[in-house]
């Protein structure tokens, strides 16, 4: 109590000296911005309470300042958490602190330290005008003094080209290092290279962000033509080469570079060989002026020893059972929440419950399409990246994802490795495992909104029904099932049966 009666006495005594104008000096307010008036601070009425003064006091002397990591070259910021900057602070402390901050959140972002981050790969950070390179020389002002200056946000750098590194286009893309280095060394020798895989894996977006890289390393200034794009499900293969045979014309001419594209990135390629073959043979002259050239395909390429793509092109085969794809959409929303800057739903645990959920739903249905389908109609995680981070977004967003997106794909899937491999196994409905293990609280009055994928079959009249069902015996439903394709009247009845059992379940 004496203590008490001492702070409040002497936070009188430092007010009275405020109104006089002279400002005591144990009270410092060094972030807060330079008054321009000569009279007493608006935050200081005459009538304030001794314990306000102490909470305001406080708060003037320490700014919650936060910290993104900026990608230059594509002017997006990504949040990664915040500072605590106060009057007493210093570069050194500084340096420690956002270390601290970008080490949490790669922990956070890559939980199995796939991707190769760390605090090294921090290259320098920047308040306002002011900035700070890791291991050199401090600005004058201090990080309080660089905060009024502008707007209370710490920009950091990653090391990059500049650095002979990759970092910062690692964390961009959440590709593993070792993988992002791989395809840059592969691109800078062969300058040819095709990105294989399947739908949904990310192959379009890391193609161009290499592209940029390219043209970042080469010094030439960003302008249209330098990276040229032909989607070869909207153009032709004619298109092309006649594009291809005025380029080869231009470089035996010895045109300038600048009417020359560094990058020509073919989209979509659905014969890869063809292509390949087609490219080799437009641009056999002087190789080293060539442009790169890399393409993308879902199809799977198989190489030979005579084939032009093993002879100039070099491959990447993307799966989603390795890395970049398997880790991939776990990074992504882990990110996505973080971004979101709600401390509510960041540490929630039912809300990490139902994002790690989420790749583990995804690779079920690889699974299931694995067995009952063909490699044209395996999903991607690019599938779910739509995700929402909050538990109340995410029951509708995903009840409507699965009736509406999901179910349809696995339809036309399973009727896919039918056609082409017959039954390659026994039939297993993905919405059972769904329904056991949905995440979020109170999942199991929303089991029987999830749609049913029964078994395809050949006849022209086998379109599955999308009805949902509280029947989980599976020998009633084998047993419907043959039913429907063998009694005609018996299968209206079971449906009018089905949309009753509908009816009470959306009652419920």
């Amino acid at each position: 109590m004496n203590n008490m009666q001492s702070m409040v006495e002497s936070l009188k005594a430092e007010n009275d000296q405020l109104k006089t104008g002279s400002a005591p000096s144990s009270l410092v307010l060094p972030c807060s911005p330079p008054s321009t008036s000569t009279s007493q601070p608006s935050g200081l009425a005459t009538d304030i309470a001794p314990m306000e003064l102490l909470s305001l006091s406080s708060q003037r002397n320490e700014v919650f300042t936060r910290v993104v990591v900026r990608i230059a070259d594509q002017q997006q910021d990504f949040y990664i958490g915040s500072v605590r900057i106060h009057g007493k602070t210093e570069w050194s402390m500084l340096d420690t602190d956002i270390s601290t901050a970008f080490r949490d959140y790669i922990s956070q972002v890559d939980p199995s330290a796939s991707m190769g981050l760390s605090v090294d790969s921090i290259h320098s950070y920047s308040i306002n005008q002011s900035r700070r390179v890791l291991g050199d020389e401090a600005p004058e002002s201090s990080p309080c003094d660089c905060l009024k200056k502008g707007p209370g946000l710490v920009t950091v750098a990653l090391k990059g080209f500049k650095e002979k590194c990759v970092d910062s286009l690692v964390f961009e893309t959440l590709v593993p290092k070792p993988m992002m280095q791989h395809y840059i060394s592969l691109l800078l020798k062969h300058r040819r290279l095709v990105l294989s895989g399947p739908s949904g894996t990310g192959k379009t977006y890391l193609t161009t962000r290499l592209a940029e890289y390219l043209l970042e390393r080469s010094g030439r200034e960003p302008g249209p033509g330098l990276i040229t794009t032909f989607n070869m499900h909207q153009q032709t293969c004619k298109d092309l080469q006649l594009y291809l045979s005025n380029l080869a014309n231009q470089i035996d001419r010895d045109c300038g570079t600048e009417d020359i594209p560094l990058v020509i990135i073919l989209d979509d390629i659905s014969d890869a060989s063809s292509i390949t073959d087609l490219v080799n043979s437009a641009l056999t002259c002087k190789y080293h002026k060539c442009p790169y050239v890399i393409g993308t395909t879902n199809q799977c390429v198989k190489m030979s020893s005579n084939h032009g793509l093993h002879l100039s092109f070099r491959m990447v085969t993307f799966s989603n059972n390795v890395e970049p794809a398997n880790g991939f959409l776990v990074r992504y929303l882990h990110r996505k929440l973080i971004e979101a800057e709600d401390e509510s739903t960041v540490h929630s645990t039912e809300v990490l419950r139902v994002l790690d959920w989420v790749p583990k739903l995804w690779y079920h249905l690889h699974t299931f399409l694995e067995k009952h389908s063909t490699s044209d109609f395996l999903i991607g995680p690019c599938f779910f990246l739509s995700c929402p981070v909050s538990l109340a977004e995410f029951r509708s967003w995903f009840i409507d994802l699965w009736n509406q997106s999901i179910i349809p794909y696995l339809q036309e899937g399973a009727k896919d490795g039918v056609k082409v491999h017959g039954q390659k196994s026994a039939w297993e409905d993905p919405v059972e495992w769904v329904r056991d293990t949905l995440p979020w609280p109170s999942a199991q009055q929303d089991q029987a909104k999830l749609f049913h994928l029964p078994p395809p079959t050949t006849g022209p009249n086998s379109a599955p029904t999308q009805q949902p069902s509280d029947d989980r015996d599976t020998s009633n439903k084998d047993t419907s099932l043959s039913t429907m394709e063998s009694d005609p009247l018996m299968a209206m009845l079971l449906k009018l049966q089905e949309s009753a059992e509908l009816k009470d379940s959306r009652a419920y």
